[in-house]
């Protein structure tokens, strides 16, 4: 009998943790919440919330113990960054790393004992500071002793709740835990109102104290807090302009340190993509994006957490060993020349090394999750994997499993709860019950059909049912994909994660035709097996959008934009990216539709940045003041045209696929139908995308009480959603909510007036009088200089003024614009100096 039959099974070295033995595998066992931890919540699994337990069950990779170095020497006055934003794949989560922090900081005496926390910076008490953006409503608010708080009850804490009040925001929810009633008495103000408190304020409510402030969920909470109206703001806006100032003082403090999350992508943002973008880019100048697991390091993390005891490493690098061998001799079969065989080589050698790493999970199992899962919108990254492992573990542990790895092709998807948890990760229960019940598990499925034709051509591969571990490992792979790639498995994948001692090369070959010929629902497209729902085109075209950049999406719709913006009558400067942009000394009105960044940014913030594009253009002064008008988008609808854009950009994509996924002629009619259906969704996204209007206005009072010089212009805001206008088109809509502000003709009357011409000054050059229109927010603002050459042929014929042209007075010559530049008007009988005429 060969080694490899007298190694033991996995099931027979290894030891799962406790819950895993006990069957816990509900997804609250591997659920890290912070609140609860710091809470101490009952409900919350012992690992998480003992410090001792929860650092036996974490593996302290090589970035985690730099994080949390950084972070305590920040908090001992050393220096370093000072606010950290996390970002981790699974088997690493943001929240257990945030865990991680607040044990190391509160609980220092229990962690001792570990050698790596030994080793680690000790700053003396540390205050520690949480904010949980799903365990606090932002409409209703907290109740005073709902927050975690070291502090006793206070008899005015009850006395405030006796009066119906509660802390309504994180910048009062903080400042309660930091020093009761006191303390939060500084920001009481703000926080009833909900309005952000300014920076001194921060300063003198957190002191020089050694202060950990962690956040986690925060995307959660802005977005929730979007909907409440305060004031002309809104209170997202308010918590963004907070969560800016916090940095701010943070960085300012001399042994203080931020560390929050955000979602790690926009498909974790869906519908949310605005916020996501400007909270991110708020602190960018202030934070660092820290890892704290990456590479295989993940590995060891889950195998870590998911067993108590891995077992005898001599047995594990014979294993390993063996397998590397199974993999050299299916690859050598390929390998021709020196260097080909040489590849061979070092890809074993990897895979020995790897498989040591991750026993007793194929390394090529937690690829497939992080890699492939991993982009994926449903992928819960942390929980949800270690959730799905330790089901396939306790069903496999439980039945005496026999292989000497945990590998993609022996995950039990005829056990009902670990299929129930792969969907959970995959997020196609529905769409694939059809798939499994006719090809995988049901009595009459095809995959019978090979099983038994193996065991009828091999009997001793009859316990193997080499059809359904081949149909397994390609179910598997067949959701998400590596960056780059399309979805799918090929045949050396399927081999390195399915080799075994009995199955070999030539079988997993055949088992592969046999699928390919057998069931119904498996696809062979690029040389890629992978399972589908033929019929289900939504499920494509969700696969697709995830394929579109946010710069491919936003382009589109500027594009449509300016699309919608042709015909309207002025000029448009559409997303101009900054003043500079927008043309200074044009006789023509120009309406300038901001991009979109500007839908997340504070009232206060819009009126001061326009502002200042109306004084300047780049770094000169701007002369046409009088000109302009500056349009301002909406987060809610922005969002709701990047997600049509999205939509409709995958379908165009799809439909220039149609030969690779050969669609039928209705798959093709109902793609056109629904690529239809999104251009109509952004077209009225497009149409209400603009709701305000900012135009600059004489400004009444230019000399302030004090005796200062004010600005002479003032921004008046017009709101469009108010305005009763019938047309689709929104260039039209802006004009009409101006038009007692610009206007298309100048009466004879009021250019005359104007012009000021006198017998001390009796003429005047036509080029001056049109810049005035354009320079002085005094003078009437006109959509271009056309109403003004009007304005003086009517004026000539009435006989109110005199004409005369840049080149001869051979008599009154038609006026038009390309003869007035250095043109004059002059009052009726004045007398000009002779070499003034020429």
């Amino acid at each position: 009998m060969s080694k490899a039959y007298q190694l033991k099974s996995w099931t027979q070295v290894v030891t799962p943790h406790p819950d895993i033995r006990e069957g816990k595998l509900d997804n609250a066992t591997y659920a890290a919440q912070l609140g609860a931890v710091i809470r101490n919540d009952v409900s919350c699994p012992y690992v998480y919330r003992d410090a001792r337990g929860f650092f036996e069950a974490t593996y302290l990779t090589k970035e985690l113990k730099q994080l949390l170095n950084d972070v305590l020497k920040g908090l001992n006055g050393q220096g370093g960054d000072r606010i950290l934003q996390l970002r981790t794949p699974f088997g690493g989560g943001k929240t257990h790393t945030l865990i991680s922090l607040y044990h190391v900081t509160q609980h220092r005496q229990e962690l001792e004992h570990i050698p790596e926390i030994q080793q680690l910076p000790k700053p003396d008490k540390i205050k520690v500071l949480s904010f949980i953006g799903l365990d606090v409503d932002a409409s209703t608010g907290t109740n005073f002793n709902d927050i975690p708080s070291n502090l006793p009850p206070l008899i005015s804490q009850n006395k405030l709740e006796s009066e119906g009040k509660k802390i309504l925001t994180p910048w009062g929810y903080l400042a309660w835990q930091i020093g009761g009633e006191k303390s939060y008495a500084l920001v009481a103000e703000q926080d009833q109102k909900r309005i952000a408190p300014g920076n001194d304020v921060l300063r003198k409510l957190f002191g020089n104290q050694p202060l950990l402030i962690l956040m986690d969920e925060v995307l959660v909470y802005v977005e929730t807090a979007m909907a409440l109206v305060v004031g002309d703001s809104t209170f997202g806006k308010q918590v963004l302009t907070f969560i800016q100032r916090l940095t701010e003082v943070v960085t300012e403090l001399p042994n203080a340190v931020m560390v929050y999350s955000l979602q790690a992508s926009v498909q974790e943002a869906v519908g949310s993509e605005g916020v996501l973008g400007i909270l991110d880019k708020l602190v960018s100048r202030m934070d660092a994006k820290k890892e704290p697991v990456s590479g295989d390091e993940v590995m060891r993390v889950v195998q870590k957490r998911l067993f108590a005891d891995i077992g005898d490493i001599n047995i594990i690098r014979e294993i390993a060993r063996q397998q590397g061998e199974l993999y050299r001799k299916y690859r050598e079969t390929f390998a021709e020349t020196s260097r080909e065989k040489q590849q061979v080589d070092q890809d074993v050698n990897l895979l020995v090394e790897r498989i040591e790493y991750s026993y007793p999970f194929h390394p090529d199992l937690l690829d497939l999750m992080y890699n492939r899962w991993g982009s994926l919108p449903s992928y819960q990254r942390t929980r949800g994997a270690l959730q799905f492992l330790a089901t396939v573990i306790y069903y496999l542990w439980k039945n005496n499993d026999t292989s000497l790895l945990l590998s993609p092709c022996n995950v039990p998807l005829e056990d009902s709860a670990v299929r129930q948890s792969f969907f959970s990760q995959i997020g196609e229960r529905n769409a694939y019950d059809a798939v499994f019940s006719a090809d995988l598990i049901s009595r009459k499925a095809k995959v019978n059909i090979v099983n038994k034709r193996f065991a009828s051509d091999s009997p001793a591969l009859a316990n193997f049912n080499i059809g359904t571990r081949m149909a397994t490992a390609i179910m598997l792979y067949s959701f998400g994909a590596k960056e780059g790639e399309e979805r799918g498995v090929m045949e050396q994948e399927i081999a390195q994660s399915c080799l075994t001692p009995e199955i070999d090369r030539n079988i997993i070959t055949a088992a592969l035709s046999d699928l390919k010929e057998e069931l119904l629902y498996l696809h062979y497209v690029g040389k890629r097996y992978r399972f589908e729902t033929k019929a289900n085109l939504n499920k494509l075209v969700a696969d697709e959008v995830n394929k579109q950049t946010s710069e491919e999406v936003n382009n589109q719709i500027r594009s449509q934009l300016e699309k919608n913006l042709q015909s309207g009558k002025g000029k448009v400067v559409v997303w101009a990216t900054d003043s500079s942009r927008i043309q200074d000394r044009l006789p023509q009105f120009q309406v300038v539709y901001l991009e979109p960044s500007w839908a997340e940014k504070s009232p206060e913030a819009i009126a001061s940045d326009i502002m200042h594009w109306l004084e300047y253009r780049g770094n000169d002064k701007r002369e046409y003041k009088n000109a302009l008008a500056f349009v301002v988008p909406s987060s809610v609808q922005m969002d709701k045209a990047r997600t049509a854009s999205r939509t409709k950009l995958a379908i165009a994509s799809l439909l220039e696929q149609k030969q690779k996924y050969k669609f039928s002629a209705e798959d093709i009619e109902e793609l056109k139908g629904k690529e239809k259906t999104c251009l109509a969704d952004l077209n009225a996204s497009l149409r209400k995308l603009y709701q305000e209007v900012f135009i600059g206005v004489p400004n009444a009072m230019t000399q302030s009480t004090s005796g200062e010089f004010q600005n002479p212009i003032r921004l008046e805001n017009i709101d469009l959603q108010s305005q009763i206008n019938v047309s689709d088109k929104l260039q039209e809509k802006v004009l009409e909510a101006l038009k007692n502000h610009v206007f298309e003709s100048l009466t004879v009357n009021k250019m005359f007036r104007l012009a000021n011409l006198t017998p001390e000054k009796p003429y005047l050059k036509i080029s001056d009088l049109v810049s005035y229109f354009f320079r002085f927010p005094s003078y009437p603002k006109l959509i271009s200089s056309e109403p003004i050459v009007r304005a003086i042929a009517s004026a000539i014929q009435q006989g109110k003024f005199g004409y005369i042209p840049s080149i001869n007075i051979n008599g009154w010559q038609t006026v038009n614009e390309s003869q007035t530049a250095n043109s004059q008007i002059v009052t009726p009988n004045s007398r000009l100096p002779f070499n003034y005429l020429w």
